[in-house]
Order: C-alpha cells, then sequence, then structure tokens
C-alpha cells in the first residue's frame, strides 16, 4: 500500500529521464507555439509602431578620386565622413537650389550615407513616409551629389552608379527575432512546468518507484527479458498456476476472486509511467483482503 516514503524520495534522473520523455512532445509543441505566437505579436506591435507605410530610395553612387594630386584623399572620404558630409551646407544647399519644395530640416531628417564595402561606392539613403517627398529629396541628390564633385579638388566627378526605385521599407523587421525569442520562452516555460509537474507525479516509473510504493511485493522486471526471467525463476515456481492481472481489467467478481485464490498467486501488470497509482492501490488493497496471494509485478 501507500507508504509515506514514497512521497519523501529522492531525486531519481531516470525516473525525470523517463517522465520527460514521455511528455517531450509536450515541449515541442509549446516551442513551435511560442514562436508562432511570439511572430504573431511581433508583426501586430511593428504595425502599430511603425504607423504610416515608410518608404525608402537607395542610390549607389560611383566616386572617382584624384589619386595623382591627392593619394591620402581616400582615407579621408569614408563612411562615418561621406554620412556627415551628405548633410552639410555644400550639398544640402544645392539639392534645395534644384526643387524649393523641400526645406533643410527635411532633407537632415531624411538622409543617410553608408559605404558598405567598396570605398568607391557610395550609397545615399533616403528615407520617409511621404512618398512624393523621399522622391524628390533622391531626385534632388541626383544633382546635388555630382555638383559636390566640382568643388572638392580630391574627387574628379561623383556619378549615379544604380538609380533605384522607390519601395516601402519596414524599420521594425525583426521577425527571426521575434520567433526566436517566442520559441525560446515556450520551450522553458514548458520544461520546467514537466519539471514541476514531474516532481508531483505519483505514477511509477522505476523499480525504485515500486519497491517504495509496495515494499512487499517484488518487483520481477519487463516481462520475456533475462531479468524477468532469472527473478522469475528464483522467486516464483516458474512453471507455477499464476494469474496476471492489470488494474484496468481488475473486476469485483466472486468467481474470480476464488479462481486468484486457487492460483498460486497473482502477478500484476505495471504500466510505467501511466497515472494509474490509485487504481493500483485499490486492487493492491482488495486483493489482499480477499487473500489473494500476491506474488510481483512486472512490466
Amino acid at each position: 500500500m501507500s507508504s509515506n516514503d514514497f512521497y519523501a524520495r529522492p531525486i531519481d534522473l531516470k525516473r525525470f529521464w523517463r517522465q520527460f520523455r514521455k511528455r517531450i512532445w509536450m515541449v515541442v509543441a509549446a516551442t513551435v507555439v511560442g514562436a508562432i505566437l511570439g511572430l504573431l505579436i511581433y508583426v501586430i506591435y511593428s504595425n502599430v509602431m511603425s504607423g504610416n507605410t515608410v518608404y525608402q530610395i537607395r542610390n549607389d553612387y560611383y566616386i572617382t578620386f584624384n589619386h595623382e594630386e591627392f593619394p591620402n584623399g581616400v582615407d579621408y572620404y569614408n563612411a562615418y565622413t561621406w554620412d556627415g558630409i551628405l548633410r552639410d551646407d555644400p550639398i544640402v544647399n544645392k539639392a534645395l537650389e534644384v526643387d524649393s519644395g523641400i526645406t533643410k530640416a527635411q532633407i537632415l531628417e531624411s538622409v543617410k550615407g553608408e559605404i558598405l564595402g567598396d570605398y568607391r561606392i557610395l550609397t545615399v539613403v533616403v528615407t520617409g513616409t511621404d512618398k512624393e517627398l523621399v522622391q524628390k529629396i533622391s531626385d534632388a541628390y541626383k544633382t546635388a551629389l555630382p555638383a559636390f564633385a566640382d568643388i572638392i579638388d580630391m574627387i574628379k566627378t561623383i556619378e549615379v552608379w544604380t538609380d533605384a526605385d522607390i519601395e516601402v521599407y519596414d524599420a521594425y523587421t525583426r521577425e527571426p527575432n521575434a520567433a526566436f525569442l517566442g520559441g525560446l520562452i515556450g520551450l522553458l516555460v514548458s520544461l520546467f512546468a514537466v519539471l514541476l509537474y514531474g516532481i508531483f507525479d505519483d505514477a511509477i516509473y522505476t523499480e525504485r518507484d515500486w519497491a517504495l510504493r509496495y515494499p512487499k511485493i517484488p518487483y520481477l522486471g519487463k516481462r520475456d527479458t533475462d531479468e524477468y526471467n532469472v527473478n522469475r525463476s528464483h522467486l516464483l515456481q516458474y512453471d507455477g498456476n499464476y494469474i496476471e492481472l492489470a488494474s484496468d481489467q481488475f473486476r469485483y467478481d466472486l468467481d474470480e476472486f476464488d479462481r486468484m485464490r486457487k492460483a498460486d498467486g497473482v502477478i500484476l501488470k505495471l504500466k510505467p509511467g501511466k497515472d494509474n497509482t490509485d487504481e493500483m492501490d485499490k486492487v493492491v488493497y482488495t486483493l489482499l483482503k480477499q487473500d489473494v496471494k500476491i506474488v510481483g509485478v512486472m512490466e
């Protein structure tokens, strides 16, 4: 019957592993659901945060340097300096001359420069929520930036290298990160839930569980294994008249009780990891009360 030692059992890694293996599908499902929820929440959040549609144009310009007179000129005109130069007065004022419908504040807010690899390729990025304004600023720089080369001795020419079309730009694109974070949260929460459930789970998973709960009923092992054959030969009459009984096969039947009493004993069939300990307690208690000899348990 139930033993206080069963509920005070120490941590058993084998038991935890068998519990986890039985419920690993829950962990996988929670991880997938967490990733999907993370992605959905992010998409909804990003749409709210982004407000109006953001537009962007990325034009590349090819720079020809005056290496003959200024061999170190390329060291000055790097990615950092270009980002500032694009918003300095010489280029900004020229852009304002080209199109009087834009303002300096609009240019300063919208324009930035990048050099991603080749120092000769400058990328001018214009971003904003006003589609027409983004196009105007980009077009104005197609004139203002080449004109800048005319006043700088270190640079021979600046030419439009790629003339890109305007496109919708999502400044909040972090879908993979959101899905990963959601999946990670789902994984950690599900692992914690499985481990927490395992602490309170009184199902029988191992021989140690059975020995703690029913110390007077020997565990024979898994049926048709060497362990089972050796234990049965040692503890029982190997060819004895034993009745095998699972908890879900138990019935209150007087004829059945008589048959079990006449037999050499009953071998209980255990389904490891199934939370049927209450049923098993009831079966063991009832059989003993009916003077039925329980000679062992097997998986």
